[in-house]
């Protein structure tokens, strides 16, 4: 990942902030990833407590997904969305495999 974003690890906490500058929540880190040279980190909205998270397991989460470009974190190309969400399924059965391990 870029220098910015080394420290991020799956499950931090960061707040977005639209083009305006104006916080639109929290979101979890739930991966980070490399995929033809270039960087990805997927959010979704943070979970407030551990309640919330186990009546989430129902619903539907969306996730988000950005290209890490110099430190900052932008949209994906409508052409490249395809690659990078099966790319994102990967990466997600691959951390639930090593949570069911543990």
């Amino acid at each position: 990942m870029t220098e910015e974003n080394k420290d991020l690890e799956l499950g931090d906490i960061i707040t977005l902030d639209d083009e305006n500058g104006e916080p639109l929540g929290d979101f979890e880190v739930l991966a980070m990833f490399d995929l033809n040279g270039k960087e990805y980190i997927a959010l979704a909205e943070a979970v407030e407590d551990e309640e919330s998270e186990e009546d989430e397991e129902d619903e539907e989460v969306d996730i988000f997904v950005f290209q890490v470009d110099g430190g900052e974190m932008v949209p994906l190309e409508e052409d490249e969305e395809s690659t990078v969400y099966a790319k994102l399924n990967e990466v997600l059965e691959g951390i639930e495999l090593i949570k069911e391990d543990k």
